[in-house]
């Protein structure tokens, strides 16, 4: 029920005449004995100005009752007035006791309007004489209310009060505070604040005896027996705990609205870096390549030369992890052996810890094989060790465990944390002091971090989590505070598979016989290295880092262009509107792209992963060879 609905049924139950009137004095509502007083109904005055219905024996008080309630409309502050007031009607009625102007809210700290009060001829409310016109509108109020005497004594209560508090039927005569002995303090400072004339208004949480907490919209306002004498008090409240369980699942939803917008931003702001740094590695890598032709196995710089193609080869796994991140790629799951994966890591991993703490590697003994990306476990790992690292303060251990497990559907039952079926446990446990209980309750949340500003996002663990939970695992923390904490991945494990063998790259790349290459790249340094790998497997080649560029060389050149190599993301026009745009110069011209934007960009300017004619960047020597080869074959 609204709050204008219930104030109507307020006035159609008071025994005094009560009007209730606008912002701008117009009248809204009055009750049954405000008709009997003016001789209109409600339908007759509604909407017109309170004053021009009210004529005093002094006009001086009349202005003083307009200037008074205009103050209570300004304020809020609660005006009491005494006149001999007369109206010009066609009964005599008067209204010898004065009466009281209120403020009238549309919610706390906005007034809607003003109750006007006339007092009807010495029918003051009285502790021991309770109206009872006023008693049975408080007992079939349908909120929630109930009237008290100056000693907080129950008078009257609504069936609503007794209802939304459980309490026995008869409170007549009890003390408030035995009734609610759970009662906070400052509520019974604003009680004697109310019976010394104050009215007051909260929402708050109101704990009860037994645990339960509700939250609780109260409003508490004096009653008078006198003009100047204060009867007790009057409570109203309403429970708002769903409501403020709404505000609150709304706010959680604002806050991962955010979150994702966090998530939005960054990966845009990632995708921008690593794509940048993707084309730095390709100039590394193809320099690397080009010296590794030009230096004998047994030289001391060969070892140096490898050290960096394999730093680069990692990095690029690293930088394309950053990529899927920014545009939502989908990964590209495989069956792996997991200790041979892990292996493959450990270098970068103990790099990743600090020096003084001691990294133990435990694999099991038995294969094991799971199915998916192989970047997604050097994720895993690197986010789980750096955390490790973090929760140990000096001298420490890191554990790093795999082993086979196995869980049928009795042990679930028991343990609803677990999944059935064959896993694949990947353990990272530390010697730290452990987590405590509500961190470990948010440990998985997006943007939820412990570490001091700048040093963690509160993405590692999330990430971790999300990955497990797209490969159909689960994750669990064991945690001992004080003595360190273990964090369990559970893989599904592949028992009958069998993982694709590591091919050695080929030593020799196949080569050109003299075909002319037109290659496109808009960062000049990678569009020089690829030139000087095309023309060691024996092409020729001219380049050009615009497309605007590579049109009028095309315009400019006299014979025949084989292949063109372009780059798919550029500023004027993409590789493909290039490539079509220069198939008006040269119909049968073949096309190799190349990018390292992940392949949902690449969609998007119309390229498919199903095409031989796509080069990922970065891309080694052989990489090259082989595709242009592939390209130029096939027509």
């Amino acid at each position: 029920m609204s709050r204008l609905i219930w104030h109507q049924a307020v006035l159609q139950n008071m025994f005094d005449s009560v009007i209730a009137v606008d912002t701008r004095q117009r009248i809204m509502l009055m009750n049954p004995a405000a008709e009997r007083l003016l001789g209109y109904t409600i339908k007759e005055i509604q909407g017109q100005d309170f004053s021009e219905i009210l004529t005093l024996e002094n006009s001086e008080y009349r202005n003083e009752i307009r200037q008074s309630l205009q103050t209570v409309l300004e304020t809020g502050q609660h005006e009491i007035f005494t006149s001999q007031t007369e109206f010009i009607q066609q009964t005599e009625l008067n209204s010898k006791n004065g009466g009281n102007i209120a403020p009238l809210y549309e919610h706390p700290g906005k007034i809607m309007g003003a109750l006007f009060v006339f007092y009807n001829q010495n029918q003051y409310l009285n502790p021991g004489l309770c109206s009872e016109d006023l008693e049975r509108f408080i007992v079939r109020s349908p909120v929630a209310i109930a009237l008290f005497d100056r000693n907080m004594r129950y008078l009257a209560t609504s069936r609503r009060w007794i209802d939304d508090y459980r309490l026995e039927d008869n409170l007549q005569g009890r003390s408030h505070y035995e009734v609610f002995p759970e009662i906070p303090n400052h509520w019974r400072v604003a009680h004697q604040q109310c019976l010394a004339g104050s009215i007051l208004r909260n929402e708050e949480l109101f704990p009860r005896e037994g645990g339960a907490a509700h939250w609780i919209n109260w409003i508490i306002q004096p009653w008078y027996e006198s003009r100047n004498s204060i009867g007790g008090m009057v409570i109203l409240t309403e429970d708002i705990t769903d409501r403020k369980h709404l505000e609150q699942e709304n706010q959680e939803l604002l806050e991962q609205l955010v979150a994702a917008q966090k998530i939005e931003s960054l990966g845009r702001l990632t995708g921008g870096i690593a794509h940048d740094f993707n084309n730095m590695l390709n100039v590394i890598q193809g320099h690397v390549g080009l010296a590794l032709l030009d230096i004998d196995t047994d030289h001391p710089i060969h070892h140096h030369l490898t050290e960096i193609r394999d730093a680069a080869e990692r990095s690029t796994e690293l930088t394309q992890q950053l990529l899927s991140f920014s545009s939502r790629e989908e990964s590209e799951p495989r069956l792996i052996e997991l200790n041979q994966s892990i292996e493959g890591m450990l270098r970068i991993l103990k790099r990743l810890i600090a020096e003084e703490i001691e990294f133990v590697w435990e694999p099991e003994s038995e294969g094991c094989i799971v199915k998916m990306d192989p970047s997604q476990i050097d994720q895993i790992l690197a986010n789980l060790c750096v955390n490790a690292s973090d929760a140990i303060s000096g001298i420490g251990t890191i554990t790093l465990k795999t082993e086979n497990r196995e869980f049928d559907h009795e042990f679930c039952k028991a343990h609803p944390e677990y999944l059935p079926g064959h896993f694949v446990m990947l353990s990272v446990s530390d010697t730290g002091p452990g987590i405590d209980p509500a961190t470990q309750a948010r440990i998985f949340e997006p943007f939820f971090t412990t570490k001091p500003q700048g040093k963690g996002t509160g993405l590692g663990l999330s990430t971790v989590a999300g990955i497990v939970k797209q490969n159909q695992g689960f994750v669990r923390v064991e945690n001992q505070p004080g003595s360190g904490s273990t964090f369990q991945i559970f893989l599904p494990c592949r028992r009958d598979g069998k993982p694709l063998p590591y091919l050695e790259p080929a030593v020799r790349a196949p080569v050109g016989t003299n075909e002319m290459i037109l290659l496109i790249d808009d960062e000049p340094m990678l569009a020089k290295i690829s030139r000087e790998i095309l023309l060691s497997l024996g092409y020729r080649v001219i380049i050009a880092t615009s497309p605007r560029e590579a049109i009028q060389m095309m315009l400019d050149f006299k014979g025949t262009v084989d292949l063109l190599i372009t780059d798919v993301v550029m500023p004027e026009m993409n590789g493909q509107e290039l490539y079509h745009a220069l198939q008006k110069l040269q119909p049968n011209l073949n096309v190799l792209y190349m990018s390292g934007y992940t392949l949902h960009i690449m969609a998007e300017q119309g390229i498919t992963s199903e095409e031989n004619s796509f080069l990922k960047k970065p891309f080694s020597r052989n990489e090259l060879a082989v595709k242009v080869r592939q390209v130029l074959q096939q027509n």
